[in-house]
């Protein structure tokens, strides 16, 4: 065994029988990696997409897997998509999309912990993410690059040059093709690897080495980082709140790390400031499949749900012949003669008044709520309960003066209302 094959021998350490998904675009990397799992007899797919982009090239790409594939007696999966067609209908930008349609397809293939999707990525690549995430001001977990492994995805070649691997696949006689795009210099990536850095390898021999070690070391601190925040991340999910005690303590990378974390865009960061410095009510409307709003509530964030309803509770209804010596906001007593229509229950509205016990005018709901220190994430949540001309309950908050029961009302004209 070569010492190549050991290395990635080693990397799989006693995993031989999990599912390895290599996704194989037909180049020198992820050609060798093909060779390599299946020389080491591991359970091994192939995964390829054909965007349709280089015409004839693009089907001999195909060719070369399914070949390799059917030689090796190995599962061959293939996604055809005509991006260029998809762009031209919808928009956006090439690489972008196509690594959507790339991830969206290997996602099918972590059905569970024992599968593995095989990346072909090399140190090369690592250097050339670590120049354009620098560029982009990414924050640590840019800094920190690709890891070799993460969740189901693993990269068995990050440590090794692209010297190395053509080398390797001279040497073993493997067949690869070209990508001529990538000699294109019209995407920032290529730019970067045909002109920049030659360029400054050329002044700087130990570029590689030292970009790497910096990697590693960033990718320490990320790790580091990733395991402070992911107990508020537990809190937010569970309790939808995050104190600002907590928040206060952040400093720019722990705050860049819990908007990650919460899968939510970077940009957040400064609006989240922003939002902690503004008065209580205020809130921030988010993009994320578990939020759509964070709510500033005086002493920490209330982070709502994209979808959270709230039952609307039973009325229930009955006559008793008597009245209680002491009365409580969470139940009500009504005088039926004084009851015009129907009762009903729903959600309050803006703009919705009563007339409470003990006041001579009438008050707004919205009033009502402020002066209970509702918070204002549970505000949407309160119910009222009204006849055809009124409200007469604040539902555990306020009851309305002007259909209650007192003790001159007709005893058989008394009513207890009740929710639940």
């Amino acid at each position: 065994m070569s010492d190549f094959e050991q290395h990635i021998s080693d990397l799989i350490g006693k995993n031989t029988s999990h599912n390895y998904f290599v996704a194989c675009s037909g180049g020198v990397d992820s050609m060798v990696l093909l060779n390599i799992f299946t020389k080491l007899k591991l359970n091994v797919s192939a995964l390829h997409v054909n965007y349709q982009l280089r015409g004839n090239d693009s089907d001999l790409d195909q060719e070369l897997i399914e070949d390799f594939c059917k030689q090796k007696n190995i599962p061959f999966h293939l996604k055809q998509i005509d991006l260029q067609k998809q762009l031209n209908e919808l928009g956006g930008n090439l690489q972008d999309e196509a690594r959507k349609v790339r991830y969206s397809f290997f996602e099918k293939f972590k059905s569970n912990s024992d599968s593995k999707i095989v990346l072909g990525h090399h140190a090369d690549d690592q250097v050339e993410t670590f120049f354009l995430n620098l560029a982009r001001n990414s924050g640590i977990m840019g800094l920190a690059c690709m890891l070799s492994e993460n969740l189901e995805y693993i990269r068995p070649l990050l440590a090794i040059s692209k010297e190395d691997i053509v080398e390797y696949a001279k040497s073993n006689k493997i067949v690869w093709r070209e990508d001529i795009s990538n000699q294109s210099n019209k995407y920032s990536r290529n730019k970067l690897r045909n002109v920049i850095l030659p360029e400054l390898k050329s002044h700087i021999p130990t570029l590689n080495e030292s970009v790497l070690l910096m990697t590693t070391i960033f990718q320490a601190k990320q790790l580091e980082l990733s395991n402070r925040i992911k107990p508020l991340i537990h809190t937010i999910n569970t309790t939808q709140i995050l104190a600002f005690d907590e928040f206060d303590k952040f400093g720019e990378f722990e705050l860049y790390e819990l908007i990650r974390q919460l899968e939510m865009s970077s940009g957040l960061s400064t609006e989240l400031i922003k939002l902690r410095a503004a008065i209580k009510g205020k809130k921030l409307v988010v993009t994320n499949n578990t939020f759509q709003e964070i709510m500033h509530e005086g002493t920490f964030f209330y982070f709502k749900k994209a979808i959270e309803n709230s039952t609307v509770p039973i009325l229930h209804i009955e006559k008793v012949d008597s009245l209680p010596n002491e009365f409580s906001k969470d139940i009500l007593f009504l005088d039926s003669a004084k009851v015009k229509g129907e009762l009903k229950i729903r959600h309050w509205d803006i703009g919705d008044r009563m007339k409470p016990i003990g006041l001579k005018g009438s008050k707004l709901i919205s009033d009502i709520l402020k002066d209970a220190k509702i918070p204002n994430h549970l505000r949407p949540n309160q119910f009222v309960v009204h006849d055809d001309e009124k409200i007469v309950w604040c539902v555990g908050l306020c009851v309305g003066r002007e259909a209650v029961a007192t003790f001159n009302s007709e005893m058989y004209n008394v009513l207890l209302v009740t929710s639940s």
